[in-house]
């Protein structure tokens, strides 16, 4: 999601993922020094683009000053007030000039060196802390990298949930162009991708991220019945998540649905649709649920199984 703020003579740009090349100081741990070089080597041809992993806000707002100065940003306090839990962007212009490097802020808590999956962090652990990948969390950490990289790029700062939307989609097929030629494994990578994407589409994300659909048709042969626009797919994926939340709900015990109550809520809602017994309110949201059911048997196919109708 790409969020514009307007400040005194900066205008700013906040892209809701991953983006790095060049290490802060203070970033001693982390992926390996030979993984890390070629990070910095491949998005060298990018432009200029820093990582930043920070702390707390006291840490970013230090980040912030050094860089490009608190006094140009109006009420920077009140700014930052909240800062994402994910991964952001800051770039744009400076008294009307593009701002020479794009900053990359990642929270401590979800860097590399952390020892944290970034896929099981963006899904909140809901479906368990080690995934299991066709490709590897390494690759698919990449994937990340690469994708907010194409964040970076001038034409990619819009703003209004048709823009995003169109940018996320184009990012992670960018992403995904860009390490599939030296990868020993594409169309895992491509799987796990795809899988990632179906289940945060459809149980967190805001709208400009609710591209499953159209991620999957980008990085497979597989066609869409008919042109999807980007409202077209925010409403399936929005009746999607309505009908798993209210099943998941009447299955709970307690007051909140647990992650294999949630589970079997999609399992559910796929057997019945197979079955003829639910009929969803669009052929998109058919296809949404049926590609939850698999992605989440991909992604965790343990607690997957454990919950299984069929």
């Amino acid at each position: 999601m790409q969020i514009v703020r307007v400040f005194n003579h900066l205008v700013m740009m906040m892209c809701m993922l991953m983006s790095v090349a060049t290490f802060a100081q203070a970033q001693t741990d982390g992926t390996s020094e030979p993984a890390t070089t070629k990070i910095k080597n491949d998005l060298k041809s990018y432009g200029d683009i820093d990582l930043y992993v920070f702390k707390d806000r006291a840490a970013f707002l230090a980040i912030m000053d050094d860089t490009l100065g608190l006094e140009n940003i109006a009420s920077p306090e009140k700014a930052f007030a909240k800062l994402p839990r994910s991964p952001f962007t800051i770039t744009g212009r400076k008294s009307g000039k593009q701002i020479p490097s794009c900053q990359i802020f990642v929270p401590a808590n979800i860097a590399p060196q952390s020892g944290n999956e970034i896929f099981a962090q963006l899904m909140r652990g809901w479906f368990g802390q080690s995934l299991t990948y066709q490709s590897s969390a390494e690759q698919t950490f990449e994937w990340l990298i690469h994708h907010e990289a194409r964040h970076c790029m001038p034409e990619h700062f819009g703003d209004g949930d048709a823009k995003s939307h169109a940018d996320e989609v184009d990012a992670d097929i960018f992403a995904f162009n860009a390490l599939s030629k030296t990868i020993k494994n594409p169309n895992g990578l491509a799987a796990d991708i795809i899988a990632f994407r179906m289940i945060t589409a459809a149980l967190f994300a805001d709208a400009s991220h609710m591209t499953g659909l159209s991620v999957k048709y980008g990085l497979t042969a597989i066609d869409p019945q008919e042109t999807l626009t980007a409202d077209q797919e925010i409403v399936a994926f929005r009746s999607v998540r309505k009908l798993v939340f209210a099943r998941a709900r009447a299955l709970a015990t307690g007051v909140n649905p647990t992650n294999r109550e949630l589970t079997r809520a999609v399992t559910e809602l796929r057997e019945e649709i197979d079955q003829g017994g639910l009929t969803p309110p669009s052929p998109l949201v058919s296809e949404i649920l049926m590609d939850l059911d698999d992605a989440i048997a991909h992604l965790a196919p343990k607690l997957h199984q454990s919950v299984a109708t069929r």
